[in-house]
């Protein structure tokens, strides 16, 4: 979204009401307002939503309802469990791209569980790569997986907005870390 963002896509992120770990995450001179939450989010409007109360569901569906794409980061159940998947999002809006970006994908025997960029790396040989020379298995000193699946999910958006350029039809996109 970041890049979308810098392409100047007009996005909206939706947080929650404590607001993003990030906005507390290294140096900052306004509180909320760290230097790497300035630089990832930069060209985005935040709005702080309960999206687990009725209200905060409604707004979440209000503001999906004349957007061209909706992408997050949950899984798949959780997201379900709000109210606010692919099928109740396209209800409003038919010819949304809905992107899920999730750890594992959305089915299958680790959708379930959480994952940060440490996790996809250990489960991909990255940290085994990394570690090779030492025997200990170690991370790269960057966030190698959620980069790399920013930039699969910038472009799986963009050909999926291609796609409903040509057959008006909108799109459910899935890109597991």
């Amino acid at each position: 979204t970041q890049s979308l963002g810098d392409y100047a896509a007009d996005v909206i992120k939706v947080e929650s009401l404590e607001g993003d770990l990030i906005r507390a995450n290294g140096g900052s001179r306004h509180a909320g307002m760290s230097s790497i939450f300035l630089a990832i989010t930069r060209n985005t409007r935040s709005v702080a939503i309960d999206m687990k109360s009725p209200a905060g569901r409604d707004a979440v569906l209000a503001l999906a309802r004349d957007v061209d794409i909706v992408v997050h980061t949950m899984r798949v159940a959780a997201v379900e469990r709000l109210g606010l998947g692919y099928a109740a999002v396209s209800a409003l809006n038919p010819g949304v791209v809905y992107c899920v970006a999730t750890g594992f994908g959305p089915s299958g025997p680790d959708a379930a569980r959480p994952a940060f960029d440490d996790v996809i790396q250990a489960a991909c040989g990255i940290a085994a790569l990394i570690g090779n020379e030492s025997g200990v298995p170690d991370f790269a000193a960057t966030l190698v997986a959620d980069k790399t699946t920013g930039l699969a999910v910038g472009n799986a958006v963009l050909a999926a907005l291609f796609h409903r350029e040509r057959t008006g039809t909108g799109q459910y996109v899935e890109v597991p870390m």
